[in-house]
Order: C-alpha cells, then sequence, then structure tokens
C-alpha cells in the first residue's frame, strides 16, 4: 500500500474538505471543547492530504510554488503566525526572504485567517504571505489552533511544546511510555517532543495521528523535516532514543 493510501485510511473516516482548509465547523460544541485531541489529528492529516491546490502548496518549501522545494525556509504556517492582519498573529518578526537563498521573496498562498471585515473579527479564505524561518512547531500551534486547543504560552520555539506541556500538567515522558505499565500511551493530537542536540530540551515537534499500544509505535505529520517539507511518518518507536516525551493539548473551546 502506498503512503498516501495509507494516510487515507488512517484519517478519521468523513472529514470534510473544509477541514483539511482549517474551517472547523463541528456540530458538537461540547465534544469540541473536551477532546481536541481527535480535531487536531483531522487537521495535520488534512494538511497532508488534502486535494486543494492552495493547501497543497503548504507541503514544501519555497517560493509558494505548489512543488518548489528550494530549502530556504519559506513556508506557509510561519506566515499565517506572523501576519499582522492575523487576529492571531505572534506578535514576532521574522525575514520575508528566505534564511538560505535570499535572493527571492517567499510568495503567497490563500489560507483562512480571522481578519477584520467592516470592523469585526471574520474568519476569511485570504492571501497569506509565506515567512521564512524553522516551521515545525508553527506547524504543530496551526494544527493546534484550528483543533480548538489553548496555545497560550507556544511560539515558535520546538521547546515551547514541553514547556506549555509542564505549565499545564500534560507533559509526559517517554519513560512513562516505557514503563510496563503502560503510564501514559500518546494520543491523537498529542505533540511529539525530539531532542537531536542531547541537550535535554526540544528542537523538533511533530503531531501524532494515531498510535499503536500493543507496539508502542506511532504515526505523526511533521514540518520542516529533513526533506524540508511537510511528511508523514508511519509506525516510529514511541520510546526511540531522540524522542523526549509527549505533550497532550488543553481544551479551549469553539472557534
Amino acid at each position: 500500500m502506498s503512503a498516501m493510501n495509507t494516510v487515507k485510511t488512517t484519517a478519521v473516516a468523513g472529514a470534510a474538505l473544509a477541514m483539511t482548509l482549517g474551517s472547523l465547523v463541528m456540530a458538537a460544541p461540547a465534544h469540541a471543547a473536551t477532546a481536541p485531541g481527535a480535531l487536531i489529528a483531522e487537521q495535520a492529516l488534512g494538511q497532508y492530504t488534502s486535494g486543494n491546490a492552495e493547501v497543497q502548496k503548504r507541503k514544501y518549501e519555497g517560493d509558494a510554488k505548489d512543488g518548489d522545494t528550494e530549502r530556504n525556509n519559506c513556508n506557509f504556517y510561519t506566515g499565517f503566525w506572523t501576519a499582522k492582519a492575523n487576529l492571531q498573529w505572534d506578535h514576532t518578526s521574522a525575514p520575508r526572504t528566505g534564511t538560505i537563498v535570499n535572493r527571492q521573496a517567499c510568495g503567497t498562498s490563500k489560507g483562512y485567517m480571522y481578519i477584520k471585515v467592516n470592523g469585526a473579527w471574520t474568519k476569511t479564505w485570504t492571501s497569506v504571505k509565506w515567512t521564512s524561518r524553522a516551521w515545525c512547531a508553527d506547524f504543530a500551534k496551526y494544527t493546534w489552533y484550528w483543533g480548538k486547543a489553548k496555545i497560550t504560552g507556544l511560539n515558535s520555539a520546538a521547546d515551547s511544546f514541553r514547556t506549555y506541556g509542564r505549565s499545564n500538567g500534560t507533559w509526559h515522558t517517554k519513560a512513562q511510555v516505557a514503563a510496563n505499565t503502560n503510564t501514559y500511551k500518546p494520543k491523537p493530537g498529542d505533540v511529539v517532543s525530539y531532542d537531536d542536540n542531547g541537550d535535554g530540551r526540544a528542537d523538533h515537534v511533530g503531531v501524532v495521528t494515531s498510535y499503536n499500544s500493543a507496539r508502542k509505535v506511532y504515526n505523526s505529520v511533521e514540518g520542516n523535516t529533513s526533506l524540508e517539507q511537510l511528511t508523514y511518518k508511519k509506525t516510529q518507536a514511541a520510546t526511540a532514543g531522540r524522542v523526549l516525551g509527549y505533550t497532550s493539548p488543553e481544551a479551549h473551546g469553539r472557534r
């Protein structure tokens, strides 16, 4: 079975195209407020599998051209968080040109944002200027935001998810997963934190989309991977050496 077919069978059945675009109009507000994990996993998978031309562009770094894989960190998700017109912009700045190839602008593509329309904050399908910086945390934070999770305290640093987990009591170490008692089982919507530098801090993150408790393996969608794109990863060992732990989202409410 191809990777793409595997992803599609993993995704929650019946997820609407609007879900893949960031439109999360759910029929059950109470469920959305208490269980953001499933919505987050749907968001992450939707960003990867969507057939919408504008969403497909997001899979690749470059200058907002479909399939363009210039390795310059230009990406949609950072553009979303640094757009000052966006109600949820993160109040930080980032260069509008690539960090590796600095001679061209990052370009634009379409996406949903809350912007002011006739004086009211309105969810609008609008142009988003791509921006350049390491973006694994920007992608994960994006899925949490549209998945109706609390994002207070999160920023573009991968380690902010570990800090968030400690602050909210939702941080679960690798040791808890490794324990014979299965003290903790990663869940869809959790963010897995990796330490590739060996300094005890997260320097990369991904969004867990499914977990096999018998085999202790998980699938995930991750931005800014070694392939310089959005990547779907299968059957990764939950207690692998580079794994630090898992952060579960706190519910925020409807958007």
